[in-house]
């Protein structure tokens, strides 16, 4: 069947995990199923209008859904092509062919302002050399950076048969610190490892770090490459992140001067230190944003091994102190529906007085499920989205669907805190997307969400089993706009509306194990309650909805998000 943009992931699977397939090349058509629109349609040329985006969910007959979903690409089904297979080519053919392909198919080349030629004749070179020395490592760490040189986080490799050391090679060594930008723009110390080099000269959390090798801190900040970031930046914020974490890695046995004030000292001091194997250690400290500590980048699978260090559930579901419904939802699957609606009625029967949705860590899935859980928090009908696809007929980029967010019968009317960060990506941002819109509830975080929202899915096979993926649809808002996904000056995703200052105190807070964020989504949901009812003022009674939803696995493949 022809791929539909974003909405659904192919889930496939080794050893009980998702994996990268040879059939990723034939790829399941979804989107959402078709609700009768009233009146004249909107979209004209569209093969699919949803009125109401939960209905599909509420049917819950999933077959039903699929079959559906095929319908609203009809109008350029017969041009959709499979993933472009270039594993049989040289490297250097792949790339070339590959370049081709994305030059032409890449949804946001204007709107982000890529230079494809560019970036080609930057990195054709890399590629050449090698192949001619057939250096796998040097290969993929090439592709890899004409990839993260598009501010995506769609765009991407997918590597089955691993990077072949490079990533090792390149920051396997840590040097016993992590350090994090605050909102002040000092950059301080935020962990610094037992019986390292850095603690024995007497370093400790909170100390300003004002230098790195030469150079002005925010400079060597600036100057660090992202190519090892996992979860991809699109925003100018996320990159400052990842660049800030990847400035205390290096290849082992890498000298570094660190300029660093501290303790009773008042005068900066400059210390020698080396960087050293230390499991990635550094940088599982620094993943403090998600309200864990995780170990991305140093995953031996990042397909397999990163969520399960999240939640291992499929839908968690708790009361928060204060009565307050809690809901992680972790990326936007078919079956999370049900445990989401059960959920949701379980805390409205409880009648909780304030409902916290957490997508720190959400990858995605189907746009119309993100729609739906919005639709149990809105008041009113808010337009969802145009998608659209590049239709290879035409060469051009064609809407094909038209969706809409539709209050639900039992909608919760009480107050909503909604969590994001960097690692929200893709759909995972929809339901905070139609809260910015709606000024339902507020997105209460430490930074916005990824800035990845277009139409993604796998677009190409490379040589050494790599698959490459990239939007070839965008997300537009009910004025033809393109929505969320960041621009040429890095801006977009969704940004809180409540920001949680970054501080030294807030940091130690963190590192100690609370989560922050969540503390101050609770005490802003402390100052939404009504007063208790006296002889002249009734109390309210709201009805609440929540759940934690946790997808425990990955899925891989058409998805936007």
């Amino acid at each position: 069947m022809n791929p539909a943009p974003h909405k659904k992931r192919t889930v496939l699977t080794w050893n009980g995990g998702p994996r990268i397939l040879p059939a990723l090349l034939i790829l399941l058509a979804c989107t959402v199923v078709p609700v009768a629109a009233a009146g004249a349609a909107s979209c004209p040329g569209c093969g699919m209008i949803w009125k109401d985006t939960c209905v599909p969910f509420e049917r819950n007959n999933e077959t039903a859904y699929n079959e559906e979903l095929t319908a609203a690409f009809a109008p350029v089904a017969a041009n959709k092509t499979p993933p472009a297979d270039y594993s049989n080519l040289s490297w250097s053919e792949a790339f070339r062919s590959l370049h081709i392909l994305i030059k032409e198919r890449y949804a946001f080349t204007q709107w982000r302002a890529v230079d494809f030629d560019a970036l080609y004749t930057t990195w054709a070179p890399a590629i050449a050399a090698a192949e001619k020395e057939q250096d796998e490592a040097a290969y993929y760490r090439a592709l890899r950076g004409y990839l993260v040189a598009v501010p995506d986080g769609h765009v991407e490799v997918l590597d089955t048969n691993g990077d072949f050391g490079a990533k090792y090679a390149d920051i396997g060594g840590g040097y016993g610190i992590a350090v994090v930008r605050l909102d002040s723009g000092k950059v301080i110390v935020s962990y610094v490892a037992n019986g390292s080099a850095a603690e024995a000269a007497g370093v400790r959390p909170g100390d300003e770090v004002t230098g790195w090798n030469g150079m002005e801190v925010h400079e060597a900040i600036n100057a660090t490459s992202s190519l090892w970031a996992v979860k991809k930046p699109s925003t100018a914020e996320g990159l400052l992140l990842q660049k800030s974490r990847l400035l205390t890695r290096a290849p082992v046995g890498t000298p570094a001067s660190v300029k660093i004030t501290y303790g009773a000292i008042q005068h900066p001091r400059i210390m020698n230190l080396t960087a050293y194997d230390d499991g990635y250690d550094s940088l599982k400290k620094s993943s403090f944003f998600l309200g864990k500590e995780v170990n991305d980048i140093g995953a031996v699978n990042r397909l397999t091994d990163i969520q399960p260090q999240v939640s291992n559930d499929t839908l968690t579901y708790r009361t928060l102190p204060g009565g307050y419904a809690y809901i992680a939802i972790y990326n936007e699957a078919y079956d999370v529906y049900g445990p989401f609606r059960a959920a949701m009625l379980d805390a409205d029967t409880k009648n909780a007085p304030g409902v916290v949705v957490d997508l720190r860590y959400n990858s995605g899935g189907d746009d119309n499920l993100a729609s739906c859980f919005a639709g149990w928090f809105v008041d009113e009908p808010v337009f969802y989205e145009y998608a659209t696809t590049f239709d290879p007929g035409s060469r051009q980029f064609t809407a094909v669907s038209e969706a809409w967010t539709q209050p639900q019968p039992a909608r919760y009317t009480g107050p909503v805190a909604v969590l994001v960060s960097p690692d929200t990506i893709s759909s995972g941002e929809g339901l905070p997307m139609v809260f910015a819109k709606t000024g339902t509830g507020k997105v209460i975080s430490w930074y916005g969400s990824n800035g990845a929202f277009g139409m993604n899915g796998p677009q190409a096979v490379l040589p050494l089993g790599m698959y490459v993926f990239f939007p070839d649809g965008a997300s537009l808002g009910q004025d033809g706009v393109v929505q969320v996904d960041s621009n040429a000056s890095l801006t977009g995703g969704v940004a809180p509306q409540v920001r949680v200052p970054l501080t030294e105190e807030t940091v130690t807070r963190a590192m100690a194990g609370e989560d922050v964020q969540l503390t101050y989504a609770r005490e802003w949901l402390d100052g939404q309650q009504v007063p208790a009812a006296t002889a002249t003022t009734p109390k309210a009674s709201p009805s609440v909805a929540v759940v934690v939803v946790a997808v425990g696995t990955f899925v891989l493949a058409r998805a936007r998000k």
